[in-house]
């Protein structure tokens, strides 16, 4: 994942998407909420922004328009939400669908 080449709005938007992917099976894991918490970190996000995602992870971000990810970072956006997905340990079927949903995107 190349973070140095994303604007300030498309990190915040890439955990977004993580906890829009972690709430998929309507249940946050410790895991998921690890795995964003570390996204989060990786991507160096503001604090006001930090905030955000803590909130997201009580109750579900607001939806975005995934075609409203740059072309050049949604390989990025479909590796983060696998790695949310999956860090329970199980791909639920709604999770499975949006998997689907985001590989054709990406292709």
């Amino acid at each position: 994942m190349n973070i140095a080449t994303m604007t300030p709005e498309t990190r915040k938007k890439l955990v977004q998407m993580a906890c829009i992917a972690a709430w998929a099976d309507l249940e946050i894991h410790d895991s998921e909420r690890g795995v964003v918490y570390d996204l989060a970190t990786q991507l160096a996000l503001p604090g006001d922004d930090l905030a955000d995602v803590g909130e997201w992870l009580t109750s579900p971000p607001p939806d975005f328009d995934p075609y409203s990810i740059p072309d050049e970072h949604r390989a990025a956006f479909l590796e983060a939400f696998l790695e949310v997905v999956t860090a329970d340990g199980r791909i639920d079927p709604e999770e499975s669908e949006t998997i689907r949903l985001l590989r054709e995107l990406v292709i």
